[in-house]
Formats: C-alpha cells, structure tokens, sequence
C-alpha cells in the first residue's frame, strides 16, 4: 500500500483513526485532517451506501466529530479481557436454572497395564479407578507426561511451557490426600494441559503470539481454578494458532501425531496433538468458530464443544466476547463427563455463564431416543470426506435409536460478522500500535485493520441474524434429541457455534468421524451418544506410530 497512496486510503484512516503504513501516514500528516465530499463518497463505496451531494455535505462535521470519537474510544486501551457491557445468552428449550451435577461412570474393573505406554494411552476414567486402589500414584503418573512432554513436546510442538515444579507439587498433595482417604472425585491426582490462552499464576500466558510471547498474569483463570479443586494436575501450557486461529504460532506449526507432515489444524491445537499423543490424559482448549471440532477431526481425539456460557471463560484470552466457548479434549468420550462436570457453573467474572442441571449416565433408554441425520451434509473442506456418517447411524439404529433425515436450513450470510468485528475490537489497541508488525504467518493483521472500517449498524444487524438463526435452528431440532452429521459437521460447524449449542466430535478411524449435535446444555446425551458409537469401534485404543518424531 505504501506505493499507492490515495485518497480514499488517506480518508479510511483519518475516519477510523487507524495506523497505516509509513508512507501513507506521513502523506496524510501533511492534509489538513478536513474531509471532502469526494472523500465521504469513498466511504460510501467501502460500506455500501449512497448519499447525494447535499447529503454529503451536511455530513461533514458529522464525519470529524465520528473520527474524534473513535480516536477517544481506541485511546482507553481497555485490557483484551474487558468485556462489553452486555452479554449472551443462547435462545432455545433449556432446563431451568439449577447447579445439580451427576455423573455416574461406568463400573469398571482395575485396568492392567504392562508398560508406562499402556499407562499413556489409558481413560482417565482407568487411571482415576487405579490412583484409588492405589495401584499408581499421582507422582508416578506425572512423572511419566512430564517425560512424554519433554520428549515429544518440542517435536510436536505442542507445548509452550512445562509447569514442572507446580505439576510435582499438585502431585504430591493428591497422593497425601488420597492416602488419607480424601477424595474429590474422578479427577483427583490426574495430570492434564491447557491451551495457552488461560492465565495461570506460574509461567507465562503467550496466547501463541510474538506480541506477548513473554507475557505473565500471575493469577490462575476460573478453569484452573476449578480444575485445581477437582484436584486434577496441571503440567503444562499448550500451543494454539497465534491468537486463536489456526495451528501456527511464534515458534512453528503444531504436528497431527498421526501425519508428521500435517498440521495439527487449531486452534486448540496442542490440546488435541498432546492428547493424541499420550502426552497427557486430557486437555482444556476452546471454540469459537471450529477450535475443539477441527484439532480433534485432524488428531483423532474426542472433542466436547459445551453451550455457550456453560464454562466461564475469566482469565482466558477473548475473541469474540459472544462466541468464545470452553470445552474438555479427551481420547474416550466418557472422560468428558466428570471434566465437564468439575468445570462448568455460573461465574460472576463471566457475565455469560449460567447455571444449568448437568447430568450423564451411559445406561440411557437408547430406544427412546429420535435423532435427525442431517441430509444436506457437504463437506466444510478438503479436511472433511464425502459421504454420511454411515458407520456411526449403522451403531445408532442397532442400539433401536430412531433416526431421520431431515434438511437443516445453513446459517444466514453476514450472521458471523460479529465475529470479526468483536475479534479487531479485542486487539484494537494491538492493530493501531507497532506491535502488529510481531505478529507474523497470520492472517489477523489484515482482518483486525479490515474490520476497523466496519460499521455498527452491520455489528448490530449481524446480532439480529444470529437470532434468526437461533430461531431456524431450535424450530428443526424441535422434534429431535441430537443430530447426527459426518465429520465436523458440515456447516452445522458455523450454525451451532452462533448459535450456542454443543457438539462432540468422535472420531471413527482412518481420518474420518462424526459429530453430535445436541439441545442447549444437554452434553450428557451427546456425551453418551459418542461413548456408545465409541464401544462399538474401539477407536480410542488406536495409537499413533510416535517412532516417527524420534
């Protein structure tokens, strides 16, 4: 651009007041900041609109004074985790508030295991069942991911910093506490990761980007905090695509264990590459657009995507203050359940959470059940296969669930503006300073500048589609229990991520899967959908060839 200075380049950063590059800053310094008609029309072709020449002129001072108030707002450099002053809530049949929580896992024997690989790759349901039959310990066993970590993290790239000295200590005091009896629950004494978007009061918080790669909050987010309670083990911060997109981030490319040569897709990244691995027996990433879904379709893992607002997102990284979403990836579906279950609940740091009932048992009436197959399911993109989710609706019909096919209407054009627009408005003040200039490999740089031409009409009209898309889809789920589509779930992906509800993805082997699509806050059925289908396939025993990365 910096060739090609003009006028409307001159006018687009003078009404927004963002930085543009050198050349074209020092040649618009040198104007005198008064705007002409022909540059009200350049605007007017940007965003759409038509006015006369009259029109034009009186809208000048209108102009200036518009100007100034976007420079006045892009001065308060409000922190990245400071919320609008409004929040979302999805719309559509959910259970009345309540913080009634069960879970109730399947009775298992004690595993055995003849190797620390065995141990790796095992449920965190098997390893809970061995820490309190004292089989292991939790020493023992996190000793064992923080080698794996420090093994095949650096060649994975799926961790950015091992919290070593807090993991052995959260180990040691699970041990003495499940030596006395005490019990928390299914997650006590087992070691986890979490995607580096969430404060943590050790170690540094990157959000995978060169402009904060030594960035520190010293204070743990809400779903440390919850998971610190549960007595679960955190040992390390995992890699996500610089800001929330994609699997690149300052120090390269996230790998998929099972393909050296392909990424990990993200931008949950090193949460579902680690899991997939065995580096760790589960890890926390988040959705806004495909985060959990895509990394655990690319790395074979089970990814739980929970309603909007179930999990309070204090201390994590925003991007779309209305989309962001939290959610547990595992290897077993089952192993969502009690993750789910210890982090999910009202937060008043999180305006957006609630309280809702959360309940999961595997022995559910499978006949009662009516499930929608979604008829016009077309692959998102090359990542996805043709087809339907043959295998998965074969599982599904022998266990006497109901199925139909039925025609989902796709989500409006415009309703995920909102995105991109809340997205440049969380890094604002990154996007008008030097620091952007750090973000490299990324397509955000383009993005946050584009979207500061946005308008609030369009945010706003973007809102109102959503709540037709909201409406459409709550009409044709009505009459089902979940809905089941191939893959990532075809563009129910981008229908259900504006809309709120939850989808698991399951993998089914070879590269493919499913997902499940359910009602607002009803994972557990989702939950023990995928851990029926899983029963049938043994997919989750599957292990990648890491001989590869040695």
């Amino acid at each position: 651009m910096d060739g090609q200075i003009s006028r409307k380049n001159l006018f687009l950063a003078a009404f927004t007041g963002i930085a543009l590059p050198s050349t074209v800053r020092n040649a618009f310094a040198q104007t005198t900041g008064s705007f002409s008609l022909d540059d009200i029309a350049a605007m007017e072709r940007v965003i759409g609109f038509s006015l006369t020449a009259d029109q034009r002129k009186s809208l000048q001072p209108s102009i200036k004074e518009l100007r100034d108030q976007n420079l006045a707002l892009s001065n308060l450099k409000l922190p990245n985790w400071v919320a609008p002053a409004f929040a979302f809530h999805p719309v559509g049949r959910q259970p009345a508030e309540s913080k009634r929580t069960e879970v109730r896992l399947s009775k298992r024997p004690a595993p055995t295991f003849k190797s620390d690989d065995d141990l790796a790759f095992m449920s965190v349901a098997d390893l809970g069942v061995l820490l309190r039959k004292k089989q292991v310990t939790s020493v023992k066993l996190t000793e064992l991911f923080l080698r794996r970590l420090k093994t095949y993290g650096p060649k994975l790239l799926c961790v950015i910093d091992l919290l070593e000295e807090r993991a052995m200590r959260e180990a040691k005091q699970a041990d003495e506490e499940i030596a006395k009896g005490k019990i928390r629950g299914p997650l006590h004494g087992i070691p986890y990761g979490i995607k580096d978007l969430f404060s943590t009061s050790e170690g540094r918080t990157t959000w995978g980007a060169g402009p904060y790669r030594d960035q520190k909050f010293n204070e743990d987010s809400a779903v440390v905090e919850k998971l610190r309670a549960a007595g679960a083990v955190l040992c390390a911060k995992l890699s996500l695509g610089a800001l929330a997109m994609n699997d690149v981030w300052f120090e390269g490319t996230t790998k998929n264990p099972w393909n050296p040569a392909q990424g990990s897709s993200g931008s949950s990244a090193g949460s579902a590459s680690s899991v997939a691995a065995g580096l760790l027996p589960f890890a926390i990433g988040t959705e806004t657009l495909g985060s959990i879904v895509s990394p655990s379709h690319r790395c074979r893992v089970t990814g739980l995507r929970p309603t909007f607002g179930r999990v309070s997102r204090y201390g994590a990284m925003a991007l779309s203050w209305t989309m962001d979403k939290v959610g547990p990836i595992v290897r077993f579906a089952q192993d969502a359940a009690p993750i789910l279950a210890a982090i999910h609940g009202k937060d008043p740091r999180d305006t957006s959470t609630v309280d809702r009932p959360f309940s999961y048992r595997p022995d559910i009436d499978f006949g009662k059940l009516k499930i929608a197959v979604l008829q016009n399911d077309t692959a998102l993109d090359e990542d996805d296969k043709e087809g339907g989710p043959d295998e998965a609706l074969k599982i599904l019909k022998s266990l006497g669930v109901k199925v139909e096919k039925v025609k989902f209407t796709p989500p409006l054009d415009g309703a995920d503006y909102c995105l991109s627009v809340e997205a440049a408005a969380a890094f604002d003040e990154l996007t008008r300073g030097p620091g952007i200039e750090n973000l490299k490999n990324s397509m955000w740089p383009a993005i946050f500048r584009a979207n500061e031409f946005g308008t609030g009409v369009s945010y706003v009209q973007s809102m109102r589609a959503r709540t037709r898309v909201m409406e459409t889809f709550e009409k044709e789920l009505a009459p089902f229990d979940a809905v089941l589509t191939s893959d990532r779930g075809s563009f129910l992906l981008i229908t259900t991520n504006l809309t709120g509800h939850p989808q698991l993805y399951v993998p089914m082997g070879n590269g493919r899967g499913v997902s499940l699509i359910g009602h607002l806050y009803d994972e557990g059925l989702l939950i023990a959908l995928g851990e029926a289908i899983q029963a049938k396939t043994g997919t989750p025993l599957l292990r990648p060839d890491l001989t590869k990365f040695a």
